[in-house]
């Protein structure tokens, strides 16, 4: 039976309105995954080493890490499986709703189990066919088979409608237009689609994030303690942050051209936080994060009060303070980094799970930074590596995917992927699990 394959075509068609709003996002599913991928817009499914478990888009794990494996959605129904006994035991079937239904019978997926619209067919233990309806009960009659062995199920598609990432010095982050979203600091970042995003942090690992309707802010002012002398600026940074972050800790680095990094931490609720720092003269990039996420980086100068000079017999010296709050200009994006190797490639995930096909799928995204459309060839190698796809087009500023197939996938191994375009080529190395553990 073939199973539905997910295609996540990624069409840019709005992701750089001129006049989009001021965001920021943050992790709705911490980076401590092997592996994340997307089944809908509302569910994720997402790897702990060996096991498998899902999510939804408000960060709630819906199926606990004990899975196995878990199928695709087919129809809006998924299933939970979990090697036992050499088989595929079914534990419980999903619904794209959100509703999840435990099947209280001992019964096995031996094969497509989508086979009509209103029941998944399992087997006992003993081998007999089992009709299981979408509420994980045992059905007494066997329903009208309606998916035939060799029915093509119609593929998915997913569209970016957000910002798209770019990348600086080996590391990517997001922008809009040449505003930045968030500064770079993923190994790996895929383009926003209906609001969420997967990307890996430094370490590699898997999370994802949402987007915010609401920015970071900050603005400099002069600091209500008096500096201790004419070398230090005596600054409060008043840092604005979205209501979702209300209860974590804001952490802002002044981080000098040489010399140690000045810590200052923020432990307070709200969205209005004042930070104050003691900054020696100098110039600083200034970086707000909460947690590891970096959510706004710019640049501000410490310039302390001038020392008074020498008074001749009894002068009176008024000395004004600059109370003014100023705003920092947040980070941009060069043309230079935009236009620079005007594609990006980014493959997919790094582990993988076949379907009963013995095939696993993974999304090529191909990222267009320059300001004009890119028409280039594209070329998918490496061992049972077939894609459809050989030349694509991606608008300015947008991201298209295409999804290529490893084939073949009956043992654990790892296969090299090379994707190359005109001017750019990659290669990662996917470890690749079948669907059915052989013994």
């Amino acid at each position: 039976m073939k199973r539905l394959s997910i295609i996540m075509c990624l069409i840019c068609a709005c992701a750089v309105c001129p006049t989009a709003q001021a965001q920021v996002a943050k992790w709705i599913i911490r980076p401590v995954n092997s592996a994340i991928a997307r089944m809908n817009n509302s569910h994720f499914k997402a790897w702990n080493s060996e096991k498998c478990g899902v999510f939804n888009n408000e960060g709630k794990q819906v199926v606990p890490f004990m899975a196995d494996s878990i199928t695709d959605f087919v129809n809006d129904i998924a299933v939970v499986l979990r090697t036992e006994k050499d088989r595929n035991r079914l534990l419980s079937v999903l619904h794209a709703t959100g509703e999840i239904y435990p099947v209280r019978e001992e019964v096995y997926v031996d094969k497509n189990p989508f086979v009509c619209d209103n029941a998944l067919l399992t087997f006992n233990k003993k081998g007999k066919e089992v009709f299981i309806d979408l509420e994980g009960n045992k059905l007494r009659k066997a329903p009208s088979i309606t998916h035939p062995e060799g029915q093509t199920v119609d593929e998915l598609e997913f569209v970016t409608d957000g910002p798209v990432p770019f990348e600086v010095g080996g590391k990517y982050g997001y922008r809009t237009n040449y505003d930045v979203l968030l500064p770079a600091q993923f190994m790996e970042a895929y383009p926003f689609s209906a609001g969420y995003a997967i990307a890996t942090d430094s370490t590699g690992r898997y999370g994802l994030l949402r987007l915010l309707k609401d920015d970071v802010t900050v603005a400099k002012s002069t600091g209500a303690r008096e500096a201790p002398d004419y070398e230090h600026e005596s600054i409060d940074f008043k840092v604005h942050v979205p209501i979702e972050f209300d209860n974590e800790v804001i952490t802002l680095d002044c981080v000098p051209s040489s010399g140690a990094v000045i810590e200052e931490k923020s432990f307070m609720g709200g969205s209005e936080r004042i930070i104050p720092a003691m900054l020696p003269r100098g110039n600083y990039q200034v970086n707000v994060l909460a947690g590891d996420l970096l959510l706004y980086a710019t640049t501000i100068k410490a310039t302390p009060k001038p020392k008074p000079k020498p008074t001749k017999k009894k002068t009176t010296t008024t000395t004004t303070t600059n109370v003014e709050t100023t705003a920092t200009k947040r980070g941009t994006v060069t043309a230079s980094t935009v236009s620079s190797g005007a594609v990006n490639l980014f493959v997919g995930a790094s582990s993988l799970r076949a379907n009963a096909k013995d095939c696993a799928s993974f999304t090529i995204t191909v990222s267009n930074n320059g300001d004009a459309a890119v028409t280039t060839p594209l070329t998918v190698s490496g061992k049972g590596v077939v894609c459809g796809i050989h030349q694509v087009t991606v608008r300015p500023h947008s991201s298209k995917a295409v999804t290529a197939t490893f084939t073949g996938v009956k043992s654990r191994e790892s296969r090299a992927v090379t994707v190359k375009t005109n001017s750019r080529s990659t290669t990662k190395t996917v470890s690749l699990i079948p669907f059915f553990t052989e013994f």
